[in-house]
């Protein structure tokens, strides 16, 4: 059996979702197969969950699905299609899915996108983002110049964690996502909106709507989003191993 999300080009299209979930947890950019990916103390939160209570993966789970995963992280990746048996378990579409076809999905759902009610949209935030495929030679450069830092010495770290020390930039692009993702939010009538693909864990309000962001598994500090019938939080997971 093989897997492929569809593209989530459909927003600002009705809405897949569903009515019945009151509780669930959400994550995003774990970039499974990247140096970087923090998959152990992705794995001690997977196993802190409660059973049975919804896991929504919020796109770019795998850093590129064209390379075969490492041992560890194929396992990580194994885990998840496990608990899909164990659990309701939602992927949305993310910029790093567009190759993925897992040839073993388990009882996974591919989606573009995912609402609870309309408590809270779902939506990676790659089809909200016009800054960065404006500026694609920009991109490349930035690339450039960080695997020239790290060749020179420099810290080796994601790209996205580097590219924060460049306040302003970064801050454009943060709140370009979150102004879409809100003013989305607000024109079909969600409570709130939560996005990945920035690496910047945010929650903010504006004119009667909430942004949450996930941030990324590619370093710490690591946070997802606790749903429950009374509230929604954006929480940071401790690892006690660690």
């Amino acid at each position: 059996m093989t897997g492929q999300p569809p593209n989530s080009s459909v927003l600002p299209q009705p809405l897949q979702g569903a009515p019945g979930f009151s509780s669930a947890f959400i994550v995003s950019d774990l970039h499974l197969g990247s140096p970087y990916c923090h998959h152990r103390p992705f794995l001690s939160w997977l196993a802190s969950l409660p059973a049975g209570v919804p896991l929504i993966l919020n796109g770019d789970i795998i850093d590129d699905p064209r390379d075969p995963l490492g041992p560890e992280h194929l396992a990580a990746l194994q885990r998840l299609i496990a608990e899909s048996h164990q659990r309701p378990l939602i992927w949305v579409h993310g910029n790093h899915d567009e190759d993925l076809n897992l040839a073993d999905t388990g009882q996974i759902q591919f989606v573009g996108h995912w609402a609870i009610g309309r408590r809270l949209l779902i939506v990676h935030g790659d089809d909200l983002d016009e800054v960065m495929p404006r500026h694609q030679l920009f991109k490349k450069v930035f690339k450039a110049v960080h695997r020239l830092r790290v060749r020179l010495g420099f810290p080796d770290i994601h790209v996205a964690q580097y590219a924060k020390k460049w306040g302003l930039l970064y801050r454009v692009l943060n709140q370009h996502i979150a102004h879409k993702a809100l003013r989305v939010a607000r024109t079909q009538g969600f409570e709130a909106v939560t996005c990945g693909h920035t690496h910047a864990a945010m929650d903010l309000q504006e004119e009667g709507a909430r942004y949450l962001n996930t941030g990324a598994w590619t370093e710490a500090p690591h946070h997802f989003i606790a749903v429950t019938p009374d509230e929604i939080r954006l929480c940071v997971y401790q690892d006690s191993a660690a």
